[in-house]
């Protein structure tokens, strides 16, 4: 696991300290990190424990980053909370009955994470950060309503969820950064798929052949292209949606990874220096957006289209919500694709605008 890769001085594991070394730790230049996960099918092609490796490794991503950018800054991580809520297995609870997900309620999550985080606050740590990765609406509203009652009941406390704002929509500056991290530009092919990807599908599947290829079942490599309508109307599902698993490679899912957790460490760095990150756009979307049709993937024909990809050799790997609104308000679709795949709100980092004069932000 990409867990027992990162050592550093500054990088402390909260279960391999003593009391003498928590009591060292410098309660102004220490952020703890604590990683959420989920049990959750994803197919027959991937493990349960997707979104636990994952998290696993956005979480050392973002430490590394914010060790990097912060020479005086230590980095405490928890341990894990292996299980979260609202699995997919919910949508298609009929094909559920003898396998699938291990959930605890939203109540049950938001008093874990209540309890485990006060136990920090109380020993004096200002800066703390719970880190998702699965993607269920109820998990990022319920570790959204955590930290900010968290907040109001410790003043002083900084304590926000980093992915649920990574996941609203960053794919606007999500090329660039991921060219670097991969080492050259993403093909038009892989750009479709990243952006067609919803839930054990082409981007977790590259993740996984980067975490722990040995999970990954060779079958992926014959999965191809579910839409959201299939997945109601299939009568036997099998357990992923979005962009084909055959489609996968994993470079950019290593890459895509490694992008997610320097775009959480940049906002963790943004909170921790004044920021209140409550007024960006978070998911779920639909909760300040329009519903959008959910033709929406990318299909199978777009995927085998390919065009001169293009990379910036210097990307920003942080911009801020200005320059991003000011860089992309006139932006057009691909030509390169005759029905280009819409754009969602899906990784970008953007203050929330009301629907109307009387909603609040």
């Amino acid at each position: 696991m990409m867990s027992s890769l990162l050592t550093h001085t500054r990088f402390h594991r909260l279960d391999h300290l003593s009391l003498k070394g928590l009591r060292a730790l410098d309660r102004d230049h220490t952020v703890v990190l604590l990683p959420v996960g989920m049990i959750e099918e994803h197919g027959d092609h991937l493990p349960l424990g997707t979104d636990n490796f994952a998290v696993d490794g956005v979480t050392l991503s973002a430490a590394a980053w914010l060790m990097e950018n912060d020479r005086d800054l230590h980095v405490l991580m928890m341990p894990a909370i292996p299980y979260g809520t609202d699995p997919v297995d919910t949508r298609r609870s009929d094909l559920f009955t003898q396998a699938g997900s291990v959930w605890i309620s939203r109540e049950t999550l938001k008093s874990i994470v209540a309890d485990v985080a006060g136990h920090m606050a109380r020993y004096g740590f200002q800066y703390i950060f719970p880190v998702s990765f699965h993607g269920g609406p109820e998990q990022c509203v319920v570790l959204e309503e955590v930290c900010a009652e968290m907040r109001a009941a410790n003043p002083g406390l900084v304590m926000f969820e980093p992915a649920g704002y990574v996941m609203a929509g960053a794919e606007l500056d999500m090329t660039p950064g991921v060219a670097t991290l991969l080492g050259r530009p993403l093909t038009t092919k892989e750009e479709v798929a990243l952006r067609g990807s919803i839930h054990a599908s082409m981007f977790e599947t590259s993740m996984m052949l980067s975490l722990r290829p040995d999970l990954v079942d060779p079958s992926y490599k014959s999965l191809r292209t579910i839409e959201w309508n299939q997945m109601y109307e299939m009568p036997d599902w099998p357990g992923y949606v979005g962009a084909g698993p055959a489609h996968a490679n994993a470079d950019v899912g290593g890459a895509v990874l490694r992008w997610r957790g320097v775009r959480a460490g940049a906002l963790i760095r943004r909170a921790m220096t004044g920021e209140d990150l409550s007024g960006l756009s978070r998911h779920p979307k639909w909760r300040d957006e329009p519903d959008e049709d959910i033709e929406d993937l990318a299909r199978e024909s777009d995927l085998a289209r390919v065009s001169e990809p293009s990379i910036d050799s210097k990307p920003v790997m942080f911009i801020s919500a200005e320059k991003l609104r000011d860089r992309y308000s006139g932006e057009q679709p691909s030509a390169s694709l005759s029905e280009p795949t819409p754009r969602s709100s899906m990784l970008e980092t953007r203050p929330i605008q009301p629907k109307n004069s009387d909603e609040q932000v």
